[in-house]
């Protein structure tokens, strides 16, 4: 399916909607430095409490932003979880985080991007080289990261799409799991994140992705497109847990990797009144 995104998707920003953008950000800059402090505090301290002050971010960021999070399906309560799931936007992070506490797994270039990289190192994400993730370095360190009751996030498609399919998982990224002290004890689970059409949500009509103002996948700079996100009246986003398995039940990577990408095919399906 054709991803490309045209100037005729996309009406110009009005000034009313600068202005309220401009709200937006700077009261979400207000709320960024009034945790920042205690942030900083706790996690000199090696306090855990930390990530509840992350987690408290991003609800309040979530909510300033407008986007309202729909859940449907359990999330899986054994911990030290995986959670591997498609990916649309650097939003998707909020919505997940506001749910619970949660380290995400990312590339080693996010370090580096302006903003999100300084926001995504306070947010305790593991940054990884994923040509070398089998190495034993990087094991040892998503071993100390999982263990004993953490969860993480896992984007498996090793990119982000703008929503309409869900793209084949890479099995190489599975492969810490499986790593003796992890698969004894880890439970897996697909989680399916999809920004919805709010026209096309009603219970009479098929819901469709939101292709445009959600999903950040093209070479749209990043200061735009929040920008362009910010300016409207926000979204709403599905959230669906399929059921979880212990990795101790998989043979080996490829066919965690197949299971996780049905699940989270599913949980697609479900969302889209497709099931």
């Amino acid at each position: 399916m054709d991803q490309t995104v045209t100037s005729n998707d996309i009406a110009p920003i009005t000034p009313a909607q600068h202005v309220k953008a401009g709200i937006k950000f700077t009261v979400l800059m207000i709320w960024l430095f009034v945790l920042l402090i205690p942030f900083l505090i706790l996690e000199g301290l090696k306090i855990r409490a930390s990530a509840e002050i992350v987690r408290l971010w991003h609800i309040g960021a979530r909510k300033i932003t407008g986007i309202r999070v729909e859940q449907s399906g359990s999330p899986c309560g054994t911990l030290p979880l995986l959670l591997l799931g498609n990916h649309t936007s650097y939003l998707d992070i909020p919505v997940i985080n506001s749910l619970f506490t949660v380290n995400f797994i990312a590339k080693s270039e996010v370090r580096s991007w302006p903003g999100i990289g300084f926001l995504a190192r306070c947010c305790q994400t593991i940054f990884v080289e994923r040509r070398a993730i089998k190495s034993h370095e990087q094991i040892k360190i998503l071993r100390e990261k999982i263990l004993p009751d953490r969860r993480l996030v896992l984007f498996a498609e090793g990119t982000s799409t703008d929503g309409s399919v869900v793209l084949p998982f890479k099995s190489s990224l599975m492969e810490f799991v499986f790593d003796e002290k992890i698969a004894e004890v880890c439970h897996v689970q697909p989680i399916t994140v999809l920004c919805l059409k709010d026209e096309s949500q009603d219970d009479e009509a098929s819901p469709e992705p939101e292709r445009v103002l959600y999903p950040w996948f093209d070479d749209t700079s990043l200061a735009f497109h929040f920008w362009r996100f910010m300016a409207t009246k926000g979204c709403t986003v599905k959230v669906h847990f399929s059921p979880s398995r212990p990795v101790s039940e998989f043979a080996n990577r490829k066919e965690l990797t197949q299971w996780a990408h049905a699940g989270v095919q599913k949980g697609y399906d479900i969302i889209l009144k497709k099931d």
